[in-house]
């Protein structure tokens, strides 16, 4: 994705169900060892990005002899310098992955439908900064269904688990400070930003500690994954367990601080 976006529609959460379900319930699982279904999944995706994107594609690569794919649509305006959001479509192990990570996967096909494409073939461009969707689809009001790394810090964030994090480390760039600062204040769900050293335990779980480790400005928008939903890496991360509604304004405030940057 590039900067300079403009949306045209809010998330609804019948469809993001209705793509999500598509997305996780299949006959095999996306783990690395069935190239089958996960090859599947990623022509779905193509198909998914091809519908909103006029550039699609796929960048292949060999890991012990076995090819997968990345896929990539560009929208937005790509003379301008360059903001990635992604999200990773494999799981761990033999689990349908609702949360982790089908959830950040639809927040792509939203992203990519809500905002309003000039796509350009140029991938020699500036990068402005990185944001990972890793799941975003699961909340709790129940007391203590909210942890942290470090205990003390429920003082600070609460015991619920009933907001969205905006995760970045410590001597952030500029892209981090504006994008956590304009979605908190979208007001499109309950937000909490949370900064601390990379050493920290969860952190960096995701793909933005490539962008960390090649010097980029980088970002993780989650529901805090295993310190929030017992279901991470388990039989049990299915799609009825996820909170749709709250999902949709999650997605809404992805949508709306993008055409702000």
């Amino acid at each position: 994705m590039t900067s300079g976006l403009m949306a045209s529609a809010q998330t609804i959460p019948g469809v993001i169900e209705t793509q999500l379900d598509a997305l996780i319930n299949r006959e095999g699982y996306r783990t690395y060892d069935d190239t089958v279904t996960l090859n599947a999944v990623r022509d779905y995706i193509v198909d998914e990005f091809s519908t909103h994107a006029d550039v699609t594609c796929r960048q292949d690569y060999l890991v012990n002899d076995v090819t997968y794919s990345n896929v990539i649509a560009l929208v937005g305006d790509t003379t301008l310098p360059r903001i990635i959001v992604g999200a990773h479509y494999d799981v761990c192990e033999n689990q349908h992955g609702a949360d982790d990570n089908g959830t950040g996967v639809v927040g792509l096909f939203q992203a990519l439908e809500q905002l309003k494409d000039y796509s350009s073939e140029d991938y020699c461009i500036e990068v402005h900064g990185m944001l990972s969707l890793e799941m975003i689809g699961y909340f709790s009001t129940e007391k203590k269904s909210q942890h942290y790394p470090i205990g003390i810090l429920k003082l600070f964030y609460g015991g619920k688990g009933d907001y969205i994090t905006v995760v970045r480390k410590m001597n952030k760039g500029k892209f981090a400070r504006k994008f956590s600062r304009k979605y908190k204040h979208s007001k499109t769900i309950k937000t909490k930003k949370f900064t601390a050293p990379q050493s920290l335990p969860g952190i960096d779980f995701s793909d933005h500690l490539n962008y960390w480790a090649l010097g980029y400005d980088a970002i993780m928008l989650t529901d805090t994954a295993f310190f929030r939903n017992a279901n991470y890496h388990q039989g049990t991360d299915t799609i009825d367990t996820i909170d749709f509604d709250r999902m949709a304004k999650v997605i809404d405030g992805l949508v709306n601080t993008l055409e702000l940057l």
